[in-house]
């Protein structure tokens, strides 16, 4: 995929190569992209710079075969443009004000938590794990042999940091029904595997189970419980400032012609 875009960017650089474009991208017809767009794009990887010049390239050729057909002409279009750039200024004006005007604590989250804490129960059980992938089975072995030493260990902290794993968690029935009958079966075991996963191999280290019923911890939920309160006094925010503009800005409707 990657190469398609770079040969794509090679045709469109030769062919400008003599303009005094610096900053130049991509070129589709008159229109260029340069660098200072991918800036207020706000795109800093490769994978994303290359998706967004292809979004970029494709949208422009699209346009311009549109265009050239007299599509841009096109009332019905022109309505819809005219109704798109009044919602978006409208929306902008609108996340501006709310922006300045709603804040949420965390004594207000922490109380939504205390008072709602019904609904953070687990509907299934849970379990955080340190997952180990490896294609060779004498891998496993050594990977489940490193897994049983402290924490500490030299050789358990250079094999985490080799297979960079990090603690995930998951609900029962999320994994590999092989995996998944082990953490969640009746023996709680801590270290799981080598289990044969067709050309595979699973090791597993159970750090932390969590039984359905149980409370999220609040660390969990946190964000949501933020969106949550947020959106609520947007939505009040928001009530606010339509029934004020209201005042201000003359306004009728002909309710017998709607």
């Amino acid at each position: 995929m990657y190469i398609r875009f770079i040969l794509f960017l090679i045709v469109f650089i030769g062919c400008v190569e003599n303009e005094h474009e610096p900053n130049f991208v991509a070129r589709v017809g008159v229109s260029s992209l340069t660098e200072e767009d991918l800036a207020l794009a706000s795109v800093f990887t490769d994978k994303e710079r290359f998706s967004y010049v292809d979004n970029w390239v494709r949208t422009e050729l699209l346009y311009q075969a549109g265009s050239e057909v007299d599509l841009d002409k096109d009332l019905l279009i022109e309505t819809k443009i005219k109704r798109y750039k009044k919602k978006l200024v409208g929306q902008t004006f609108l996340d501006t004000k709310i922006q300045d005007a709603v804040f949420v604590s965390k004594d207000e989250i922490r109380n939504y938590y205390r008072k709602n804490k019904e609904q953070f129960r687990r509907l299934k059980s849970e379990a955080t794990i340190n997952s180990f992938v490896l294609t060779d089975k004498k891998e496993a072995a050594r990977v489940r042999a490193n897994l049983e030493k402290s924490t500490n260990n030299k050789k358990r902290v250079e094999m985490f940091n080799k297979h960079t794993v990090v603690a995930e968690t998951f609900a029962d029935g999320m994994l590999h029904s092989k995996v998944n009958n082990k953490i969640f079966g009746p023996k709680k075991l801590k270290y799981i595997g080598p289990i044969s996963l067709g050309n595979k191999y699973s090791v597993i280290e159970v750090v932390k189970r969590y039984e359905k019923g149980t409370y999220f911890g609040l660390d969990r939920v946190y964000d949501k419980i933020y969106s949550l309160i947020y959106k609520r006094k947007a939505a009040i925010r928001t009530q606010t400032i339509i029934d004020s503009l209201k005042q201000e800005i003359a306004l009728e409707i002909k309710t017998n012609k709607i």
